[in-house]
């Protein structure tokens, strides 16, 4: 499943990229804008907080599974691995114009390098993907899931030297050198979680109020990704090779409350990761970067109507992934419509009040075909080019 992972990201990534944050991907909660902490179902209760599995376990007494639920949050301002590939094809051409001794095609691919050395100076691009599965079980005195989920954060910069430009601006297309490898370089660093555990709900009252605690004990473990290479060779796709991979396998511990002052208002706290970590990526060209998971603490409310919900979570602390980068902390907004028995619509907000990465907003729909199986997918777009979308199944028994 790690390799799915990363393949969906990098089979996606040449088109779009994004820095998302969110940890995991669930399609109804992402239609709402990622808001989970009070609002999230069943299928997703044990990916944000586990006490909500109780909350929910009086509506009905399926068995639900999920599988999968499959995401990626993507956005690219620059147009960076675009210029990556155009610089390629440049460089392949210079070469071949310089071999066969075509004056005027080496001085037109040398412009060309040039122009695409330029604009990618100070280019940077992100990526997020991630899958997940769970099973749901119904015990009336402790609601529980079993779940696996898997996220990976991914980062591209250019870094470009200006000696190649330099180089080439004074290049002489009647008596040019041999061409070597450009001392600019495409890079990507990355992080991953991977998760899998037991969340149990505990269903309590407190003066007749309905109240739930949950917790999720999971093994963790963190891939770290650190790739270089020169601009004339950059492959993203080349980045998971396993002399640029790290990893750790941890133990980390997830908790939660939910309540219910009236049956239609829930409000829920969830704290993710309690435990935190740091893997160190591997050392390429003497640099290194710290991907970290650490605590993040979110906050939530939830209210329904008949066929209307409306749900909104706050970010209560900044997540910071990457060491050497800014962290994020994110406002989400969402609500439901419940057209039909069959069908649901949904829209979201995403606010990142850090300002370090894009504004997001999401538009979904929830299909059910007969009592057992349900088809949910989520539309996402916002600033910077950024673009996203989760599909998943499930089914109740």
């Amino acid at each position: 499943m790690k390799r799915q992972i990363i393949a969906l990201a990098y089979v996606l990534l040449p088109c779009f990229t994004a820095h998302a944050g969110q940890g995991y991907f669930e399609a109804r909660s992402d239609s709402m804008g990622g808001a989970g902490i009070a609002a999230s179902n069943r299928e997703g209760a044990a990916f944000v907080n586990p006490a909500l599995l109780a909350v929910n376990a009086h509506k009905n007494n399926d068995v639900v599974l999920l599988l999968p639920a499959l995401g990626v949050d993507l956005a690219d301002s620059d147009d960076m691995i675009d210029k990556f590939d155009s610089l390629s094809d440049a460089y392949d051409g210079l070469v071949n114009a310089i071999d066969v001794g075509d004056t005027i095609a080496v001085e037109q691919f040398r412009d060309d390098l040039v122009s695409d050395l330029d604009s990618l100076k100070g280019n940077s691009a992100y990526a997020s993907a991630g899958l997940g599965f769970s099973v749901a079980i119904p015990y009336q005195s402790m609601p529980m899931a079993i779940f696996y989920k898997s996220y990976l954060d991914a980062v591209g910069i250019a870094d470009i030297a200006q000696s190649d430009i330099d180089t080439l601006n004074t290049l002489d297309p009647n008596n040019p050198p041999e061409v070597t490898d450009l001392d600019s370089e495409g890079k990507v660093f990355a992080g991953a979680v991977s998760d899998f555990g037991v969340a149990l709900s505990f269903p309590l009252s407190i003066v007749n109020m309905p109240i739930a605690v949950g917790i999720s004990p999971k093994l963790q473990r963190i891939d770290t990704y650190n790739y270089a290479a020169n601009a004339n060779n950059f492959d993203a796709s080349d980045f998971d090779d396993a002399k640029y991979r790290n990893d750790e396998t941890q133990f980390n511990l997830d908790i939660g409350v939910a309540m219910q002052p009236t049956e239609r208002l829930t409000l829920g706290l969830s704290a993710r990761n309690l435990i935190s970590h740091s893997v160190d990526t591997v050392e390429i060209d003497g640099r290194k970067f710290t991907y970290r998971v650490e605590p993040l603490v979110t906050a939530g409310v939830a209210y329904d109507w008949d066929s209307l919900s409306l749900t909104t979570d706050i970010d209560l602390i900044e997540n910071n992934k990457f060491k050497q980068l800014e962290g994020t902390q994110y406002w989400r907004v969402g609500g439901e419509v419940k057209a039909f028995d069959w069908m649901s619509l949904r829209l979201g907000y995403r606010h990142d009040m850090k300002d370090s990465t894009a504004n997001i907003y999401s538009l979904g729909s929830g299909f059910a075909f007969g009592e057992s199986f349900f088809l949910d997918f989520t539309g996402m777009f916002g600033d910077d080019n950024a673009i996203g979308g989760v599909l998943q199944t499930s089914y109740h028994f």
